[in-house]
């Protein structure tokens, strides 16, 4: 075990890096830099600058130097912990970061406890139960799931939450007296309050995507000679299902829990706009339109980051969970 971690982390380092040079590479794709849209705002704000002020500028922040020049310095200074500043929002990327990983990590592992809370038992309900009339419920619920955007519903539920149960909850993860006030158990409370309407939006799709999983796993196991050989031998049918069949069915789901974090951020750019949450995805969008490549760089390594270790750990439970797999 130890040899495969010493292995996996050295592929990892190497896929790091050139993840790095493939992303600082598709961010310099479009034309012109942060700084041509840093003078073109502050020009709609009516602040003259001359052109002599704009190179000495990019001169500044290195953008007038050759293409590995800058990736050396972004990269080395992201492995020092100095993510740099970014112009849009006026303020070192670090304070940017810091403020809403944990956010972010807090609403994407509430969301990934939900999707398994649910999707797991009735993923294999509908496996013990094929063809029943619960079956054909939840596969239809689950294929509903499966095509309704986040976005959409986030849209659905605020408009139900104000409409037709008059709630003050428009979005956010506070109300407006409690965003700025220091915690307790009232501002606890009312963040409770909001809190349960990202999570429920973000999951919902991996949700419907982890019944229908579960549940054909799960039918390809029980279908399998060891599994006939149990129930031959007398073992209790819930024995069978939860202590057999269920280890080994549950393997695929483990290897997709290791990739979902990069999915959940990714894919709660426009709900994160929607819902107006102080999370990853709106402040990424944001820095691709505005070509601010520190603030958008830094949000990409990270999320490969996530994934790196996300992977590495769902190896290691794979090998824990399953006694058939080892990594010698």
């Amino acid at each position: 075990m130890v040899t495969y971690i010493v292995r996996r982390g050295i592929s990892m380092i190497v896929t790091f890096f050139l993840s790095s040079v493939l992303i600082f590479l598709i961010l310099q794709l479009p034309p012109g830099d942060i700084m041509d849209f840093y003078m073109a705002q502050l020009s709609q704000e009516g602040i003259q600058q001359t052109a002599q002020l704009a190179a000495q500028l990019r001169a500044f922040y290195g953008l007038d130097q050759p293409l590995y020049v800058q990736y050396f310095k972004w990269i080395s200074h992201f492995l020092q912990g100095n993510l740099g500043f970014s112009l849009l929002h006026k303020r070192p990327i670090n304070e940017i970061v810091r403020r809403e990983i944990v956010w972010t990590l807090i609403i994407c592992s509430l969301s990934v406890f939900f999707t398994w809370l649910i999707g797991i038992p009735i993923g294999i309900y509908s496996a013990v139960h094929q063809y029943s009339v619960a079956d054909y419920i939840f596969t239809f619920l689950g294929f509903l799931g499966l095509s309704i955007p986040n976005f959409f519903l986030a849209l659905v539920l605020l408009f139900i939450l104000v409409v037709v149960f008059h709630s003050d909850i428009t979005g956010g993860l506070f109300s407006l007296k409690y965003v700025d006030a220091p915690w307790s158990w009232e501002k606890f409370i009312d963040l409770l309050k909001h809190l349960w309407i990202p999570v429920v939006v973000l999951s919902t799709g991996d949700t419907a995507a982890i019944i229908r999983i579960m549940r054909g796993n799960l039918l390809d196991v029980l279908g399998q000679p060891y599994i006939q050989t149990a129930r031959a031998k007398g073992l209790k049918e819930r024995a069978v299902i939860y202590k057999h069949a269920l280890r080994v069915a549950i393997n695929p789901l483990i290897s997709l829990a290791g990739a979902s974090a990069p999915d959940l951020i990714s894919g709660a750019v426009i709900s994160g706009i929607v819902l107006s949450l102080p999370i990853i995805g709106p402040s990424y969008l944001t820095a691709l339109e505005t070509q601010d490549i520190q603030l958008a760089g830094s949000y990409v390594l990270l999320m490969v980051v996530l994934l790196l270790v996300g992977n590495l750990l769902a190896d290691l439970a794979l090998a824990w969970t399953d006694p058939r797999i080892r990594y010698d």
